[in-house]
């Protein structure tokens, strides 16, 4: 035993296999295939490679723990080690979260990046930091567009009376409440058979959610209005951290950095082409609305951020999203 417990101290990459290995449990809310699974791969199969075997990522996608929010739960107490998290999932436990999400705050992709990789990173790492999560690194989900079951939908006027599903998340809501629609919160687990069932007219999703979850086959009309930019935040949970050494903590850093422009890469790659196929072969009506219109009706919205993530972190938030806009 003695002999064992010296080999587990003293070993070294390369060296002593996977005597005294760390196993973490990773869990996210991407479907089987999606890009986020695809890169959620990759960094278990580089993180093993890399430390010879000496830390273990064990995967859960597609909500195999529970609902992102539960997942959540589970990694702040400590019974999952790691998980993808929706910004709006950590601002329930951190509120000035929900200024990411502020409708319209970035123009394109590149000004998301500027801002998820840069400013705002720096800001949010030291409050995760406190409820004992340490931030890895931002994994895509995508801007957000608009479906309905009922009609093209090209001003806000057209949603009036339309009940949107959104997840339990602050600014979508009030997104979709400032467009003129009534939103309805339902889980991710259950968006596909809500759709099916005609619980809610639509929902809101990035093109390539809406086609990994085959939404065109209830939902005949699609709106581009890039309203605004969610990600899954890659989250550990600081005990578990502190488990790997500091060449593992570096290695986990780094292949979840790669992990994270691999999913960017993959989702960007394929938005053009699933735009296309959900037109020439799904069936789908997609309109590309003048956005002036939408952007006017965001008064409310944006005014229920400010009030919930306070006014200085609001001001403080726009000030890096309108540099990275330029």
């Amino acid at each position: 035993m003695r002999k064992l417990a010296v080999l587990a101290m003293m070993m070294v990459f390369g060296g002593a296999g996977t005597v005294g290995a760390v196993d973490l449990k990773l869990g996210h809310f991407a479907p089987d295939g999606h890009p986020c699974d695809v890169a959620a791969k990759q960094f278990k199969q580089n993180v093993e490679k890399r430390t010879n075997g000496a830390v273990k990522i064990e995967l859960f996608g597609n909500n195999a723990l529970g609902s992102p929010p539960e997942v959540l739960e589970q990694v702040l107490i400590g019974a999952v080690d790691m998980s993808l998290s929706g910004q709006d999932q950590l601002a329930k436990h951190l509120p000035f979260y929900d200024v990411i999400s502020t409708p319209f705050a970035f123009k394109n992709y590149q000004a998301a990046d500027k801002v998820i990789d840069g400013e705002f990173k720096e800001w949010a790492a030291p409050d995760l930091l406190k409820k004992n999560l340490v931030h890895l690194s931002d994994w895509e989900w995508g801007f957000r567009q608009l479906t309905n079951s009922k009609q093209p939908v090209m001003v806000p006027a057209d949603m009036k009376g339309m009940k949107i599903r959104t997840p339990p998340a602050f600014a979508y809501q009030a997104f979709v409440e400032a467009a003129g629609g009534n939103a309805a919160t339902i889980a991710f687990s259950e968006l596909v058979m809500a759709m099916k069932q005609g619980v809610v007219d639509g929902q809101e999703n990035p093109i390539g959610t809406i086609y990994s979850l085959k939404l065109y086959e209830t939902q005949k009309y699609m709106t581009i209005v890039n309203y605004t930019y969610s990600s899954m935040v890659h989250v550990v949970n600081k005990r578990s951290w502190e488990k790997l050494t500091p060449e593992q903590q570096a290695i986990v850093r780094e292949e979840s950095r790669s992990s994270a422009l691999l999913a960017r890469k993959l989702l960007r790659d394929a938005e053009a082409e699933q735009l296309k196929d959900l037109e020439t072969t799904k069936g789908m009506v997609v309109a590309h609305p003048d956005l002036k219109p939408w952007k006017d009706a965001m008064g409310p919205a944006w005014d229920k951020v400010k009030a919930r993530v306070g006014a200085d972190n609001f001001a403080r938030f726009m000030t890096i999203a309108d540099k990275a806009n330029q």
